[in-house]
């Protein structure tokens, strides 16, 4: 499985909650959505093949593509995703940005500026002091930590991803922002609540209105809302919504 971001689950469902009903401004601002409406351009696929083309879990895929058909960007028929003429659109601009000379100068760059700086320089002053070498049991330990720190954040964002998908259906655009958000930081620390004034700066958004929509969330039974005099408002997954997130677990 190819590494992504945990932050990728609050990216992919993070939208403009000012647009008109009329318009919607923009569109997604995700690379993954960006890759998959491209790939779509050649014919229907199933998300499991999807997946596997980019490297991602089906079930992350899955629900990227559940979100982003209920913005109009694609549809699901007979076990097959295919693009809507808005997804279509936006696709092939996608796929003309991409093969923009301007691009393909700047990426070439890109990689000229990685590839220089993962040039060792030796050093020109013999007489400074050697560092201590690390044994290969010391680095093998550390290598193993790290998988395993690796291996549980990626089974927390498959949980999380797999959770929003199960409720999302229920859910307004609102409270699956503000729920995403949740679970992008159970998924990044495992922690299953968080302060509501720490949503605001996550979000970027107003403190009032995140309250509102945890409310909201609050009467559906999926988070609690408790008040710490020291703290401030806490919101955190219910017990019914932690085990339904255990179930989801790898």
């Amino acid at each position: 499985m190819a590494d992504w971001s945990i932050d990728d689950l609050l990216k992919s469902i993070k939208h403009d909650r000012k647009r008109s009903s009329a318009k919607e401004r923009g569109g997604p601002r995700s690379r993954l959505v960006d890759a998959i409406l491209v790939l779509l351009l050649s014919r229907p696929m199933r998300s499991s093949e999807i997946a596997g083309i980019l490297g991602y879990d089906t079930k992350y895929v899955s629900s990227y593509l559940s979100y982003w058909k209920t913005r109009g960007y694609v549809e699901y028929e007979s076990g097959y995703w295919m693009l809507t003429p808005k997804g279509e659109e936006y696709a092939e601009k996608v796929a003309e940005r991409e093969r923009d000379e301007k691009f393909d100068r700047l990426a070439a760059l890109a990689q000229r500026i990685l590839a220089g700086s993962q040039i060792k320089e030796t050093r020109n002053d013999k007489t400074a002091p050697t560092p201590k070498r690390r044994t290969s049991k010391s680095l093998s330990f550390i290598a193993s930590q790290k998988r395993e720190l690796h291996n549980k954040l990626q089974e927390r964002a498959q949980a999380a991803a797999c959770f929003l998908e199960a409720v999302q259906s229920d859910l307004t655009d609102d409270e699956t922002e503000v729920l995403s958000a949740l679970l992008s930081n159970y998924a990044k620390w495992g922690s299953t609540y968080m302060y509501i004034d720490q949503l605001a700066q996550l979000l970027d958004a107003d403190y009032k209105w995140i309250l509102g929509v945890a409310r909201n969330l609050q009467t559906k039974n999926i988070v609690y809302l408790y008040t710490d005099p020291k703290l401030g408002i806490r919101i955190g997954l219910t017990k019914p919504a932690k085990e339904l997130l255990e179930e989801c677990s790898p």
